[in-house]
């Protein structure tokens, strides 16, 4: 039932955002697409990062823990790491909404003409409600 859809491979950047990574993970992780590879580089966190990293290290393609140059460094090595059709980075400090990945992967697939796509935001805050 899975064969023919496009592998999709989500790369998060992050960095010293422990406050914020556990739900972004959980966003991703909770998708019901069922073809997800998930990178997750992390630029040398001291906050606590990485302990949140491990505890999901088993359902994540690809972690990392090194120096870099900041955001756009860390999703140029995620997406260096990538096999999937369809490329996305979501920021440590964001979430997907359920079914997101679902929904642009149809939208893509629906209309081969467009090579990228994005959503609105909503912001939230610390306490996950829409401001």
């Amino acid at each position: 039932m899975n064969e023919g859809l496009p592998l999709v491979s989500i790369v998060t950047p992050s960095f010293n955002q422990a406050a914020y990574l556990e739900a972004a993970i959980q966003s991703v992780l909770g998708q019901d697409y069922p073809r997800l590879e998930y990178v997750i580089v992390d630029g040398g966190s001291t906050d606590g990062s990485l302990d949140i990293v491990r505890g999901y290290a088993e359902r994540l393609t690809h972690w990392s823990s090194e120096p870099d140059s900041g955001q756009t460094e860390a999703i140029n090595k995620g997406f260096a790491r990538a096999t999937g059709d369809i490329l996305a980075w979501l920021n440590s400090d964001d979430v997907y909404y359920p079914g997101a990945v679902g929904e642009a992967v149809a939208f893509l697939r629906a209309h081969p003409e467009v090579g990228m796509l994005y959503g609105d935001a909503e912001y939230i805050n610390e306490d996950g409600k829409p401001v």
